[in-house]
C-alpha cells in the first residue's frame, strides 16, 4: 500500500519529467534544426535498445516496442523490482543525465543565436527558465522517489501477488483446522470418559 506522500512525489516527479524532457527537446529541435533532433531520438532509442538486450529482462522482439515510448518518457513503475524493468531505472536516468548534459551544451553554446531572435526572444528565455526548473526539480526529487519506491518494491506479475496471499491463507486455514481437529477429538473422548463410571467394564459384544 503505497503512502499518500508517496503517491504525490511520484506525480510531481512525472510532471517535472515530462516538462524537462518536452521544453529541452523543444529548444535543441529549434537550434539543432533540421536533422538534430532526429539523430538525438535515433540514438536515444539505439541505446534502450542495448539496454534492454543486457538486461534481459523481456525478449528482444519485444523490447522493440517498449523502447520507443522510452525515448521520450520512463513508463514503467518505480516499485517495480530492477529484475522486472526493461529498462532498469538507474540506466535510464543516467542516460537521461548525460543526455540533458549535452543539449543543455548546445543551448548554452548557441546563446548569440537566442540573442538574435528579436521577435521570439522572449519567448526563447521563457521556454530555457521553465526547462531548467524541470529539469531542476526533477534530479532533487528524484533521489526521494527512489528511495521511498524500494521500500514498497513489487513484483511485476500480479500473480506472484496472489501466490503469496493464497499461501497466507492455506497457512491460516491449516492452522485453524488442526485447532478444530484437536478440539474434536479432545471432547470425543470426554464423553466417552463420562459415560464411563471408573471401575465399570464394557459389555461383552
Amino acid at each position: 500500500r503505497a503512502s499518500c506522500g508517496y503517491i504525490v512525489g511520484v506525480a510531481l516527479l512525472r510532471a517535472f519529467e515530462v516538462a524537462s524532457r518536452t521544453l529541452t527537446l523543444a529548444l535543441f529541435a529549434a537550434l539543432a534544426h533540421p536533422f538534430g533532433i532526429a539523430w538525438a531520438l535515433a540514438l536515444d532509442y539505439a541505446v534502450m535498445l542495448l539496454v534492454v538486450a543486457r538486461h534481459r529482462s523481456v525478449h528482444l522482439t519485444y523490447g522493440f516496442f517498449v523502447a520507443i515510448p522510452l525515448v521520450l518518457v520512463s513508463l514503467e513503475p518505480f516499485v517495480w523490482r530492477r529484475q522486472d524493468h526493461a529498462v532498469p531505472k538507474d540506466a535510464y536516468y543516467a542516460v537521461r543525465v548525460v543526455e540533458s548534459l549535452f543539449m543543455w551544451a548546445v543551448i548554452i553554446s548557441s546563446q548569440d543565436v537566442i540573442d538574435m531572435q528579436v521577435e521570439a526572444y522572449n519567448l526563447w528565455i521563457w521556454n530555457e527558465t521553465l526547462a531548467f526548473i524541470a529539469s531542476l526539480g526533477l534530479y532533487c526529487l528524484l533521489p526521494f522517489v527512489w528511495c521511498a519506491a524500494r521500500r514498497q518494491e513489487l513484483s511485476r506479475d500480479v500473480d506472484d501477488w496472489g501466490e503469496e496471499g493464497e499461501a497466507n491463507l492455506e497457512g491460516e486455514f491449516s492452522d485453524s483446522d488442526g485447532d478444530d481437529r484437536s478440539g474434536g477429538e479432545g471432547e470425543a473422548g470426554g464423553l466417552v470418559q463420562q459415560r464411563l463410571d471408573p471401575g465399570e467394564e464394557l459389555p461383552p459384544e
